[in-house]
């Protein structure tokens, strides 16, 4: 049995699940719009990454404070923040006073309430179920956020392509309304909270680190998560500057390849929803599914022809999203309830942070060079700076 037969974990995996998705879909319709008003590789990679920026800077910061939360009310007053949030871009664009300036900041902002809300997202699915379901559910909120990053892109393209950008946010908007009656309503279950409100923030905060570094499964996945992240991610999270540079601006192209990687990330999600794994099988993916990143990638820079490019994004949301779901189970299942939030977040970490660097510079190399340099030389660098710091 999984955690879905669980009608409580059903109903928040659904609903929540959602909310992801509206996350998404305005993360690329930002970026679209700011491509559309600037046409510059640069401000539109780096208002697309802005949603994740955050995490990767104050990710840690956040998980030693959600230790103590309460995680009903935080996630009601988190995502309430995000449904304001994503309001006011609807409204915005409704009026069509958008500059880049105010997707900038609202982007920015909506990216500190996410690095907020991901600890609370991470330790909020432990106290929802019976602990006979606990294994189960990690792997389905996991497969839940990895497959919602680029399924979510997808439907944005879908509705850009198809209506506008005012119809994109609204959906966007409207995507939080569903969760917010189950996230009062939902019974959970009685969570053990040590009281650490005396200790130093700084020692908690390593803690969580040292705890990682000394676990050689997770530093190691970890590694992989920063290569991937770094050097493939950045990638996908770049597809409205990829679709205006490399395939001419077309909002066709941008539906095309964000549907495509979407159906990548899905095939993934269901394969690692419905298939048992231990922690070494869970660990013996991570590899080949960086390698098929690479290659796809690399592929990716060598091609205008939008099949091709659209195929190598559905090798590379299928590889991606293995790797984020696999890395994050592994750490889940490895690390006990008192450190879960704080190495759990140094993932969070590692990955938006190494993603947004990454997608920065390729955003850069379009201004002097091309992006298509860029993408070329990503992968290259990435294999190179796996094998120095991978622990045999």
């Amino acid at each position: 049995m999984t955690a879905l037969s669980y009608r409580p974990f059903l109903l928040y995996f659904i609903t929540n699940s959602i909310s992801l998705l509206g996350l998404w879909i305005q993360k690329i319709g930002v970026g679209w719009l700011t491509w559309q008003l600037t046409e510059s590789t640069f401000w539109t990679s780096f208002v697309t990454l802005a949603l994740m920026a955050p995490a990767g800077i104050l990710g840690p910061f956040f998980a030693v404070w959600a230790e103590n939360w309460d995680m009903r009310r935080a996630s009601i007053f988190l995502k309430l923040s995000m449904l304001l949030l994503a309001t006011t871009v609807w409204y915005l664009q409704l009026l069509n006073l958008h500059t880049v300036y105010s997707l900038a900041i609202l982007s920015i902002f909506h990216g500190i309430l996410s690095a907020m809300y991901h600890p609370v997202r991470l330790v909020f699915v432990s106290v929802i179920v019976e602990k006979k379901f606990f294994g189960s559910a990690i792997s389905l909120n996991s497969a839940s956020f990895n497959a919602s990053r680029v399924i979510g892109p997808s439907l944005a393209g879908f509705f850009i392509f198809f209506f506008n950008l005012e119809v994109t946010f609204f959906v966007s908007a409207i995507s939080y309304l569903p969760l917010l009656p189950i996230l009062c309503l939902i019974p959970l279950r009685l969570r053990t909270i040590e009281n650490n409100k005396n200790e130093k923030f700084l020692k908690n905060l390593i803690d969580g680190l040292q705890v990682a570094l000394k676990t050689k499964i997770i530093i190691n996945s970890l590694i992989i998560v920063f290569v991937n992240a770094f050097f493939v991610r950045g990638i996908l999270e770049i597809q409205p500057t990829i679709a205006g540079e490399v395939l001419l601006g077309s909002s066709t192209s941008l539906s095309v390849i964000t549907a495509t990687a979407g159906v990548g990330a899905l095939l993934s999600s269901l394969w690692m929803s419905f298939t048992k794994f231990n922690q070494n099988n869970l660990f013996g993916v991570l590899f080949p599914m960086l390698l098929i990143g690479f290659i796809s990638s690399l592929l990716i820079g060598l091609t205008q022809n939008l099949i091709l490019i659209s195929s190598f994004f559905l090798i590379m949301g299928f590889s991606t999203t293995m790797i984020g779901i696999s890395s994050q189970t592994i750490i889940q299942l490895k690390v006990n309830d008192k450190y879960r939030a704080r190495v759990l977040t140094w993932w969070s970490t590692i990955s938006f942070g190494s993603l947004t660097l990454g997608g920065i510079i390729l955003g850069i190399s379009g201004e002097f060079f091309s992006i298509r340099f860029g993408i070329i030389s990503m992968p290259i660098l990435g294999f190179i700076t796996y094998k120095y710091f991978f622990r045999n």
